[in-house]
């Protein structure tokens, strides 16, 4: 895993974190984007990137960067999303407004035009808005993802240790991320049935079931029936890794 911090000299805040779980093969166009970033003034940030790590492995292990360094905010950036060049100004103004902890971008499913906006499960996507509009929902992916730590904090206080190998050396991490995965035999028809789920909406139900906002000090948004924002100024774009064609 590595970790690098661009901090401006006097004090330094620890504010945000960018981490990125990742297999190892990015595309150049991620590459150019995230380093095309706007920065804003007097603005401190660190990225981590643990390579060859499945995404929720990858996902856990920047958590725990997140909560043993004492971060304010984190930023998951997986290496398909490609963020817009003003993506931290953007983001800027929820950090310095406080008001919703978790906030995602907008890209679409690969292949199509799909937004990645949920309301309820097994409905499909939630298309009833506006381009620029601020949009609420209880489903969002983790590609363009911001998340106050507080709520990271609260999920580590039940989740399960596990360990991982990182160069050959086992490492604890909590389960705050996970790729749920059950096989049961379905008892209308006898048959076999696989299901197979996301470390996104995984995460989400998580934070809804467990009462994590409210236990986090976010009574506001808890009340809410859709409690994640999606910014949909922030419009990223969603790359294939073997073509490079982009959605």
């Amino acid at each position: 895993m590595v970790t690098k911090t661009f901090l401006n000299t006097g004090t330094r805040q620890h504010r945000l974190l960018i981490g990125t779980p990742t297999l190892g093969t990015i595309r150049i166009e991620w590459h150019n984007a995230m380093s095309g970033l706007v920065i804003p003034c007097n603005w401190g940030m660190a990225s981590t990137t643990p390579i060859g790590f499945l995404v929720a492995d990858g996902q856990n292990l920047i958590a725990h960067e997140v909560l043993q360094k004492g971060f304010e905010w984190v930023l998951f950036i997986e290496d398909d999303t490609i963020p817009p060049v003003d993506l931290l100004l953007r983001l800027q103004e929820h950090i310095e407004k406080r008001t919703v902890p978790i906030v995602s971008g907008l890209y679409h499913v690969k292949g199509g035009t799909e937004p990645m906006i949920y309301r309820g499960r097994g409905t499909g996507a939630y298309k009833d808005w506006k381009p620029g509009q601020q949009v609420w929902a209880d489903g969002v992916p983790t590609g363009c993802l911001l998340v106050h730590c507080s709520i990271l904090a609260e999920l580590a206080k039940t989740a399960q240790i596990y360990t991982l190998l990182s160069s050959g050396v086992p490492f604890q991490v909590k389960r705050i991320f996970e790729s749920p995965r059950r096989a049961y035999t379905d008892p209308a028809t006898g048959g076999y049935m696989k299901l197979l789920g996301t470390s996104d909406l995984y995460f989400c139900d998580q934070v809804m079931q467990q009462g994590i906002l409210a236990k986090a000090g976010w009574p506001k948004v808890a009340k809410r029936e859709f409690p994640f924002l999606v910014d949909t100024r922030i419009v990223c774009s969603h790359v294939d890794r073997e073509t490079g064609r982009v959605w």
